[in-house]
């Protein structure tokens, strides 16, 4: 489904949740992003509508859906990016850390409402997919490894997982950095 037009994927995803209930999983992997210092609009525009409208879209059906099932665990992968903005990509951070708290919203919908349904955050440095648009990328990690990865910290039921677990050290780091001196970096 093309969740850069939210109502017609929400109308594609609902169809799908009542063909196959019940539904114990949904993991909401669906994003772009681009490398923009220029500020072209149009590449701004796409990663909003993606990383916004239709990751919010698609994840409030997926916890109605788990709160009338009874149960259900909720899978969304954001970004390292999430922590900080970026120069070269500000819409892709700015939507990454709007991900990341509509899945921590929605996990404490699910914690209150008393019933087993789990919500996962992922957020990845660099795996080698089309998604990766750096040069100079370090602390690569393989998909073979970072689905390895993902599927352990779904197991656990972690509230957050950073793929590869070395990038929580990257993210503890960006929080830390003073402004003055992360925007000589960003």
């Amino acid at each position: 489904m093309d969740v850069s037009l939210p109502d017609d994927a929400l109308q594609s995803f609902e169809s799908m949740l009542e063909a196959v209930a019940p539904v114990d999983f949904v993991y909401l992997c669906a994003g772009t992003g681009h490398l923009n210092p220029e500020l072209r609009w149009k590449l701004e525009d796409e990663t909003i509508r993606v990383n916004t409208l239709g990751f919010a879209a698609l994840a409030s059906n997926a916890m109605s859906f788990f709160l009338k099932q009874g149960h259900g665990h909720l899978v969304g992968i954001t970004s390292v990016a999430a922590v900080r903005g970026s120069t070269a990509a500000p819409a892709y951070g700015a939507t990454k850390a709007f991900e990341s708290h509509y899945l921590e919203s929605l996990r404490f919908r699910a914690r209150r409402s008393g019933l087993p349904i789990f919500v996962t955050e992922i957020r990845p440095g660099f795996v080698d997919t089309a998604m990766m648009k750096t040069d100079h990328p370090f602390w690569v990690s393989s998909p073979a490894v970072a689905a390895c990865q993902v599927a352990a910290a779904v197991e656990a039921r972690k509230s957050i997982a950073y793929v590869t677990r070395r990038w929580r050290l990257v993210a503890w780091l960006l929080r830390l950095l003073p402004s003055m001196i992360y925007a000589k970096v960003a």
